[in-house]
């Protein structure tokens, strides 16, 4: 009989893998600015519930993938991963056990969400419910979100851009679907986090039918697409940061850019091999943090002269 560890304060932050809330706390944060710069209000404590949710959402996502890669035989010690991003393999940890912590972490992400509302709000509830539906499908059903050649564009539009556009929901009662473009430098970087890991998984992704888009388009095209869009979302974010803080804020933005060019030229130059994972992971996460953090702060200081 197979002898199981306990599960472990450690393994539950890993499960969650904090590393990987940039995704999540960005667009929420974003959506709350954009709440602001239309006239609205939102207390500190409804905004700290607003990110909890989505915090908690995406710990669910990551935690129901490892289990669901382990149950499937998808991931192995050979992976090229960290032992905190290969929690199952590296620690005996009954499957059901993981499961159930996806779906508790599931659970929190509601509840936050649900006490955000100050009355019954369809729109928010709805966008709500797609969350869910996304959280539970992405890697588990008959058809996992995952195992598809739209994981990338369904990942980057459903945390770049719905995450924004239902916390605006919360508050506003009202679904803005312009806020989506002015989204659009977290959809492209979200999308091309999902394209990094998928790029270095393309092998043993063949051997699991695991029809990623990288797969399908294999690693040679994959690198034109992913060179295309990491200039298409420097761009993008560029033009926003001229159109929300003029052009003061886009000469600073530049000045970042130069100064971090060679860090900006590894991801561009990036070889997306399975033995470069753990670097290039690390990089485009970084770049995240970068390109889309400093976005919020010029739309955070847009707001001080209104």
């Amino acid at each position: 009989m197979k002898t199981y560890q306990k599960m472990t304060l450690k393994n539950i932050i890993n499960f969650a893998n904090p590393k990987s809330f940039v995704a999540s706390i960005i667009p929420s944060i974003f959506g709350i600015l954009m709440l602001i710069k239309s006239g609205y209000s939102i207390s500190l404590l409804r905004s700290l519930g607003l990110v909890l949710s989505c915090v908690f959402l995406q710990s669910s996502v990551n935690t129901i993938n490892d289990y669901s890669d382990f149950i499937n035989g998808v991931d192995s010690k050979e992976d090229n991963l960290k032992e905190s991003d290969n929690i199952m393999f590296y620690n005996c940890i009954r499957p059901e056990n993981v499961r159930n912590l996806g779906l508790f972490f599931l659970t929190i992400g509601i509840v936050f969400g649900l006490l955000t509302l100050e009355s019954i709000n369809y729109k928010s509830i709805i966008i709500g419910i797609i969350g869910v539906i996304t959280v539970l499908n992405y890697s588990m059903g008959p058809f996992p979100i995952s195992y598809l050649p739209v994981g990338e564009v369904f990942s980057g539009i459903v945390m770049g851009g719905l995450i924004p556009i239902g916390v605006f929901s919360v508050i506003s009662e009202k679904i803005d679907f312009t806020i989506m473009g002015y989204a659009m430098p977290f959809i492209i970087g979200i999308s091309l986090i999902m394209m990094s890991n998928n790029s270095s998984d393309i092998e043993k992704d063949k051997k699991a039918n695991r029809n990623t888009l990288a797969v399908v388009m294999g690693r040679k095209n994959i690198r034109i697409l992913y060179k295309i869009l990491i200039i298409v979302w420097f761009i993008s974010q560029s033009y926003l940061v001229l159109y929300f803080g003029g052009y003061k804020a886009l000469i600073i933005d530049l000045i970042i850019f130069f100064l971090k060019r060679k860090f900006i030229f590894r991801i561009f130059t990036a070889s997306l091999l399975p033995q470069d994972r753990v670097r290039q992971m690390m990089d485009i996460g970084l770049t995240n943090i970068l390109l889309n953090f400093s976005y919020l702060v010029i739309i955070a200081i847009s707001l001080i002269g209104e």
